[in-house]
């Protein structure tokens, strides 16, 4: 869904753009939250919509969302419950160490470096432009 959100804001389509991101966040990750924040903050310096669009795109489309997994997860769960809410207010609750605690620098010598293997592997390619290529391949094909 974050896909999708940054190709719709690409294209020029910033509320769609905000939408998929607001049903990520949602659904799925709380984390998106995060950059549901920047990307918004971006839209909104860029005038690419107001704050009440925004806001009205947050309800609609948050309530929407909660709609649609809220049923299923409270069957799977066998009570009503929305698993990101409830992970969200545990974590900010300050029980988020009952999991588990990581060295300050696990993020950057573990996770992230984890998270980029398979990119890492292709920053050579990068050299090459292929997109560019394809798209000068095919403006000569069509001219």
């Amino acid at each position: 869904l974050v896909v999708h959100g940054y190709a719709e804001w690409i294209g020029g389509r910033a509320r769609r753009g905000a939408a998929w991101l607001v049903a990520a966040a949602a659904i799925f990750r709380c984390d998106v939250l995060i950059l549901l924040f920047t990307v918004g903050l971006t839209m909104l310096i860029r005038r690419e919509m107001t704050i009440v669009q925004a806001i009205g795109i947050g309800i609609s489309v948050g309530a929407v969302s909660l709609l649609l997994t809220m049923p299923l997860d409270s069957i799977l769960w066998r009570r009503l419950l929305w698993p990101e809410g409830e992970v969200l207010l545990f974590n900010l609750g300050g029980r988020s160490s009952e999991w588990g605690t990581s060295p300050w620098h696990w993020y950057a010598t573990s996770a992230l470096p984890k998270a980029m293997l398979t990119t890492a592997i292709l920053v050579p390619l990068s050299v090459l432009r292929i997109p560019e290529r394809i798209a000068a391949w095919q403006r000569q094909r069509n001219e």
